[in-house]
């Protein structure tokens, strides 16, 4: 029993080095990195060596509802929601680095590496006009006009995210363990996520630095804010970044903003009007997009002003009834238990952080600031449903956990600590 977990162990610990390689750059990779880790979980299981594992309350408010709803409606479905295995990265990170803390410094550098690369990629793309994973060395050239990119990942939204929460995890390790090496990964997941032009991503870095300055009441955050604001202030002058960012201010400046509205006020409409009991309760699960489509037609024209538009238009502006919107997905698929579900969840997630005054504060008040972040761009796209923004989160998650219990000294000494450093920033 006793080999059979050691190899579990081992094989989990590969999972966690993977997962470092894999959540920037490969889904593909992302896949086998969770494979390796669920065989390393069985083998744990079969040889009595499960523990430690990171707590699972948060998960019972998120999984729960949806859970329940899946065995009511869809149980071939169960693992098509968040049960499914972009959890495993939270297990192998957070149990690799309780068994050995230095682990976590290697896991860092490893990713700091994959971050950049994935950083460069984007700023390659955009300047290139260049598909990364297709690029024609005969027709290779410069241009001055960046182009939206995308990098080595599918969409600039899942791009974005990923990035974004990279950027989160770096500048609050530069913060804690004050690593130049962090630099790195900070600057170029930073213009990563600048080119490739996710609005909702420009306003999550806006929340998570505002609450970084607030929460760290330290000089050197304020350096290191006050020189990124600089850096976008300088991106700005680009005309195409401009436009980008000027059309976050007006609702209706471009069709990308007129089709997130009309989305929000279909699925409200098909919710308020069109859902059962059971469903407001429940969830609509994969009916939700077809109840939307039903309200498009009038959601849109509220919206846009149009009278006639054809069917096929309509489809075009519809995206295949994605809510753009985190919180609107998990009240119509998931119902208000989901809603409440996955409000639960992250407001724990805060509180734990929010509340911690041990050795690893300025490491966690950093990962609060970025969630808030990542909850403020929720508010206009699916992030937390993408596959790869969601192992780049559990794996986030996983790394904040071991911290938090990592008990480093007396708790009076580690308060003391605390309150000395908050004297003297």
């Amino acid at each position: 029993m006793k080999k059979i977990a050691e190899i579990g162990n081992k094989l989990v610990v590969i999972s966690a080095f993977l997962f470092a390689v894999s959540i920037p750059v490969s889904i593909a990779l992302d896949n086998v990195a969770a494979g390796v880790g669920v065989l390393g979980i069985i083998l744990l299981l079969l040889g009595k060596g499960i523990s430690p594992y990171p707590p699972l309350k948060p998960f019972s408010f998120l999984l729960i509802p949806q859970i329940i709803e899946s065995v009511l409606f869809f149980p071939r479905k169960i693992f098509k929601t968040d049960f499914n295995l972009h959890l495993v990265p939270y297990y192998s990170v957070y149990r690799s680095i309780k068994e050995n803390f230095k682990v976590l410094e290697h896991i860092l550098l490893i990713l700091s590496i994959s971050t950049s690369i994935l950083g460069l990629s984007v700023i390659f793309e955009a300047f290139t006009w260049q598909n990364v994973k297709h690029i024609n060395l005969k027709s290779l050239s410069l241009h001055l006009t960046p182009i939206r990119a995308e990098g080595f990942l599918n969409h600039p939204l899942t791009t974005g995210g990923v990035l974004f929460i990279m950027f989160v995890l770096f500048i609050s390790a530069s913060i804690q363990f004050r690593r130049k090496v962090y630099l790195m990964p900070i600057l170029f997941s930073g213009l990563g996520i600048v080119f490739c032009e996710s609005r909702s991503y420009w306003l999550g870095s806006i929340v998570f630095l505002l609450f970084l300055v607030i929460l760290q009441r330290n000089r050197g955050v304020l350096i290191l804010v006050v020189s990124l604001m600089m850096l976008s202030g300088f991106l700005y002058q680009i005309p195409q970044i401009k436009h980008r960012f000027e059309s976050m201010l007006n609702p209706k400046a471009n069709y990308s903003n007129l089709d997130r509205l009309a989305l929000w006020n279909a699925h409200l409409k098909a919710f308020l009007k069109d859902y059962s009991l059971k469903e407001k309760l429940l969830g609509a699960g994969y009916k939700a997009d077809d109840l939307a489509w039903k309200r498009f037609r009038e959601s849109f024209k509220e919206v846009s002003g149009l009278k006639n538009i054809s069917n096929k238009g309509l489809k075009f502006h519809f995206h295949r009834g994605e809510t753009h919107n985190i919180y609107l997905k998990y009240l119509t698929k998931y119902g208000v238990l989901g809603f409440l579900g996955f409000i639960a969840f992250w407001m724990y997630i805060l509180y734990v952080n929010f509340t911690y005054k041990r050795t690893y504060w300025l490491f966690t008040r950093g990962l609060l600031s970025g969630y808030l972040g990542f909850l403020a761009a929720g508010f206009f796209e699916n992030n937390f449903v993408d596959a790869e923004v969601q192992f780049a989160v559990m794996f986030v998650l996983g790394i904040n956990f071991a911290l938090l219990q990592k008990y480093t000294g007396e708790k009076l000494h580690c308060q003391k600590e605390y309150d000395l450093q908050k004297s003297q920033d």
